[in-house]
């Protein structure tokens, strides 16, 4: 049985990324930033066992560029499509046919605790589809087990109103239409803001100071330079 995380990742080039963190951040700080969560994610992923790790990047030229960052045991695969959903799509149509379990998460949640990686390997035991929400509405984590795909795939990824708050609902509610099992994740949070930077900051310091693991020490670090 192989199984798969796929990382959907932008090359971290100023501009590109992370631009609604500007101008608290220079579009060079805030592409440093990004390179950080891409890599401390890409690192605690590395450590699942029996997992694929792969990473579906753009632009089409980014492959080296990211290769370079996150090394040569990962799988890279360009992104294909016009809009996230056809993105999403492409993607999880091309994994399916070589894994029984597709996780497709983000880069914009560098301490998500990998325990919830497992728990939706796990309930991708029974069910069709495992998803983690977010606290902005959308979702981190969207997985699938292989046999009944193809009466989620494309279907769950149509008709959705990308980049509102609307995004889990909508999904959840074409997850439920087509009589789909589900599996809900905690919730978790996205890094878009510089309202989610400071929490993100306030978190990862929490942690710290009570003894706790810090897996994002790229960005942990770039923070305290940028905080203190």
């Amino acid at each position: 049985m192989k199984i798969c995380v796929i990382v959907f990742a932008k090359n971290p080039i100023p501009n590109q990324v992370k631009t609604r963190l500007v101008p608290t951040l220079s579009p060079e700080e805030a592409a440093t930033l990004y390179k950080a969560f891409l890599i401390d994610g890409c690192e605690a992923l590395s450590k699942l066992v029996g997992v694929d790790l792969i990473v579906a990047y753009t632009p089409p030229e980014a492959a080296s560029d990211l290769q370079a960052l996150i090394g040569d045991d990962v799988i890279y695969i360009p992104q294909k499509g016009t809009d996230l959903g056809e993105r999403l799509t492409s993607t999880t149509q091309w994994a399916a046919q070589s894994y029984t379990k597709i996780l497709l998460v983000g880069s914009d949640s560098p301490t998500l605790p990998i325990a919830y990686i497992s728990e939706a390997f796990t309930q991708l035991d029974s069910r069709d589809i495992a998803i983690g929400p977010s606290t902005d509405g959308g979702y981190y984590l969207i997985g699938f087990s292989t046999p009944n795909i193809k009466t989620t795939v494309p279907f769950v990824f149509e008709d959705i109103a990308w980049s509102t708050a609307d995004v889990f609902r909508q999904t959840l509610a074409r997850i439920r239409s087509v009589k789909a099992t589900v599996g809900l994740l905690p919730p978790w949070y996205d890094i878009d803001t510089t309202e989610d930077l400071a929490f993100l900051y306030a978190h990862i310091s929490a942690t710290r100071l009570a003894g706790g693991t810090v897996q994002a020490v790229r960005t942990e670090s770039l923070l305290t330079e940028l905080f203190s």
